[in-house]
Formats: structure tokens, sequence, C-alpha cells
């Protein structure tokens, strides 16, 4: 298999275009284009996008028993996605959040983290025998996974890789991240760390894309991967040998969720294709932007010939 995504399945309500800043008076009504349910969540945006591109991919955590739980679990089957990893918990709700998207598709959002707070050192184990088959496995997001299992992974990583030495282990990041203290045990095991540009900045504390990977790469392998999401400006990857700055793709954005997730399944596309660096950093800003030209985590996304085509 290409990839194990392990972390937070979320049931997105995109609601649009709702502007928190300008909500209706107090017992007023405000009337929307659309408000839809959409799969959330790296476990699912990063898996469904990388299933679009034409790859093998399994998503792995957990959902409440619960109609939100059920309608994550058939989405992901109907995208050609291995759900058999995602397991029912009944103790808590599916992990759930309302996406407020903005006139100008930039969103915030109102979270609710559920079941993924059950999250923990056995979840992870539980699913070795899945990723001793993949690639891949992309772990995230490293500031929303809960911190006992965060402390946990260094040891769960070392297992792993005891066992699965041709396995290689990308984290993914939210903002804000959780604390330095708690990656710096972590990076050594990875051979991909690529945060956005304002969890790069709160975990160095440095703004030049240089600098973010001059603090960040000691604790790596010496050919391990460190990107950085930039946006608008696209993005920027270092593998110790390389240093390459690529521009975005323009697009009408129409909603910006999930656009880092599709980056990140571009990225691991052209990673697993043997693709040039160069070459992966511009599928992963091609996905990120037509991420972005539709509604939802994944809708945007197409197949790889044609994403290809448009680079």
């Amino acid at each position: 298999m290409d990839a194990a995504i392990f972390g937070l399945i979320v049931a997105d309500v995109v609601a649009r275009p709702m502007d928190p800043r300008r909500p209706p008076e107090r017992g007023g009504l405000s009337v929307l284009d659309s408000i839809s349910l959409h799969t959330g969540g790296n476990a699912c945006n990063v898996a469904v996008a990388m299933a679009k591109l034409g790859m093998s991919v399994a998503s792995a955590g957990l959902v409440g028993d619960d109609l939100f739980g059920a309608a994550m679990v058939e989405r992901l089957s109907a995208a050609k996605v291995d759900a058999s990893h995602v397991r029912r918990d009944p103790r808590a709700q599916t992990s759930a959040t309302v996406v407020a998207v903005d006139p100008t598709g930039e969103r915030c959002f109102f979270h609710v983290p559920g079941v993924t707070s059950n999250l923990n050192a056995d979840s992870f184990r539980g699913c070795f025998e899945l990723f001793r088959q993949c690639a891949w496995v992309l772990i995230g997001y490293f500031g929303l996974l809960p911190e006992a299992l965060v402390r946990e992974l260094p040891t769960l990583l070392g297992e792993l890789r005891a066992t699965a030495p041709g396995t290689r282990v990308a984290l993914d990041t939210s903002h804000p991240p959780a604390k330095r203290s708690l990656l710096d045990p972590i990076l050594p095991h990875l051979d991909l760390f690529a945060p956005s540009r304002p969890e790069a900045v709160a975990l160095t504390g440095e703004k030049d894309p240089i600098e973010i990977v001059a603090s960040i790469r000691p604790s790596m392998r010496p050919d391990a991967i460190v990107g950085i999401k930039l946006d608008a400006d696209g993005c920027y990857l270092d593998d110790g040998a390389r240093r390459l700055m690529l521009p975005a793709y323009r697009v009408d954005v129409i909603d910006t969720t999930g656009a880092g997730d599709a980056w990140f399944a571009g990225l691991l596309t052209g990673l697993r294709k043997g693709m040039p660096l160069e070459q992966c950093g511009k599928l992963a800003n091609r996905a990120a932007a037509d991420c972005c030209s539709a509604l939802g985590a994944s809708a945007g996304i197409r197949s790889f010939e044609e994403t290809m085509s448009r680079l």
C-alpha cells in the first residue's frame, strides 16, 4: 500500500458565506448559500486526496458510534480509501468541526475533539500491521493529538522502525502546534516534516525559511525532507542537498479548507512515485490550489494525470 494516514477523523460541517466577525443581531437569522457535511481531519482529507490521485491509501483513527461516524466511514469507503482501521468508540461523539467560510474563501473553525481524545499508544500499535505494509505513514496533527500519545510517539516510532525499516514516516501539524519540547524527541524518527509557516514560526521563533530549516534539520536524519507550506507563496523544500522555493498556482478561491492536507497528499504521491523533489513540490502546490477551487477539503482534487498536465 502507498500510504496510511493516522490521526484525526472529523465531520466537517461547512457553512458559507459565514463571517463570524459580522454575526446576525441577537436572536436574528442569517441566510447562507450552503451548509454541507464533509469528511475532515488529516486521516480523511489526505487519504481521500491521495485516492483521487490514484494511490492506494488507508485511513486510521477513531469515530464515535453515531451518525457522524457512520457518515465518515461511508464516505471514506466511497472514495476508495481503506477504512478497515477506522475504529468505532462509543465513549464519545465523533470529532466534529463547524467550518465558517467567509466571502473571501478564508475560514475559521469551531471544533469538538470528541473521540479523538481517546487516541493512545494502543491505538497506534493496533495499526502496526497496516503500517508495515505501507511505503509512507503520515501522522497528524501535532498539536491536536492527545499529549499522552504525542509523548509516546518516539518510543512507538522506534518500535515501528525496528520491524518495518522500509516504511517512511511523516508528521503534520496544526495551529497552534504543541510545544517544541514535545517535537524534538520525535524529529529523529521522521523522514518528512512540513509545518505551515505560522506553525513553523511558532515552533522555531524564526521567520525566514532557511533559518526555520536550520532550527529543525539538526535533529532529523541527514536525508530527511523539511518543508514549509507558505500558503499563497507556495512552499519551501529542503532535503539536505537542495533548497527549493516553489511558487503557488493561482486559482479563484472558493474554500481553503483542507488545502494543507491536499498539499501533503500531492507531496506524498510524488515522493512515492519517485519523482524529483521539484516536481513533488509542484504537484503538492497544484493539489493545494485545486483544493481551494471547490467547497470542502477534497472536492477540487483531480486525477493524477490531469493534475500533472497542469503543472
